[in-house]
């Protein structure tokens, strides 16, 4: 049998992510907004070792509220004779300040990935994360000792997913143990417009609702749009239409960087109304490999 290889840095990251969660707490993130962009194994498990590399990826607000940040880590498992095995493990830590106490919290993510062909062009992936989240109330001068209790949620996602050189799609359930627990649908189609340029054009659309939310569906589509010139692509999505959002991002061979925005069509812009969101991440194992197919990325 062949014995399964971590990459020992990935290794290190995720003792890293643990114990940052446990020394401060966290609940399901309700940001950063560009969560779906950048950090899709947040919303379905199943993405976790979609990648032939390691994947690092750190978002933070960068407007106002810097006390929000999101940090996942994931990849494909190797056999000990340097092949991929069909197995995918992956973490992700994040904090957010809300009016009257602090959230945070662990999820350890793993998955499944099972070839269609044989040229492994085709996969489709089930996905499972344990999650641990936390709520710390913040001291006030007003507060009482009685009030400063913090709480932890053990909680469950699951999910799958199929991706190949053109199409993507995934379902998946997130905080299967809550009242509200919430599902989710994602697809996309990649469309060549120039193999020369490595110009593609990928329409989405990505639907989330909770058991609240089921009978107005309708009201919960949101579409996306990315354009990929080479190493580059810019994006936006309409979930309003009295609010226009833009995110780009630009690979180099070891890391790549995105920013993130969203403000309000109309009126005077300010802190309050902009979100502005910073991504950075880090692909260890990509520099061996040449960008060829950009579109795949």
């Amino acid at each position: 049998m062949r014995l399964l290889k971590c990459n020992s840095r990935f290794l290190i990251i995720l003792c890293g992510m643990f114990f940052s969660a446990g020394l401060s707490a966290q609940a399901i993130p309700s940001g950063p907004l560009s969560i779906p962009v950048y950090h899709p194994m947040v919303l379905n498990p199943a993405y976790v070792g979609s990648k032939d590399y390691t994947n690092i990826n750190l978002t933070t607000r960068a407007i106002k509220n810097w006390d929000q940040q999101l940090l996942h880590a994931h990849q494909r498992l190797k056999a000990t004779d340097g092949s991929y095995t069909n197995i995918g493990l992956g973490a992700y830590t994040f904090l957010e300040q809300a009016n009257t106490s602090w959230n945070t919290g662990l999820v350890l993510a793993s998955s499944y990935h099972h070839s269609l062909d044989e040229a492994r062009i085709h996969t489709i992936s089930g996905g499972l994360a344990l999650k641990g989240i936390f709520e710390i109330p913040k001291t006030t001068e007003e507060s009482t000792g009685d009030s400063l209790t913090s709480t932890f949620s053990p909680n469950m996602d699951l999910g799958a997913y199929y991706y190949g050189p053109d199409a993507f799609g995934g379902l998946s359930v997130t905080s299967v143990f809550n009242a509200q627990r919430h599902y989710h649908a994602y697809g996309g189609y990649k469309f060549l417009l120039s193999r020369s340029q490595s110009i593609v054009l990928e329409p989405s659309v990505l639907i989330s609702l909770n058991d609240s939310t089921f009978s107005e569906a309708h009201k919960q589509i949101t579409p996306y749009l990315k354009l990929y010139l080479q190493n580059f692509y810019i994006g936006t999505y309409m979930k309003s239409v009295d609010l226009f959002a833009l995110f780009f991002q630009y690979q180099f061979p070891r890391f790549y960087t995105g920013v993130f925005l969203e403000f309000p069509r109309k009126g005077f812009l300010n802190d309050d109304n902009i979100i502005f969101e910073l991504s950075l991440g880090i692909n260890l194992g990509l520099e061996k490999r040449k960008f060829l197919q950009h579109r795949h990325w």
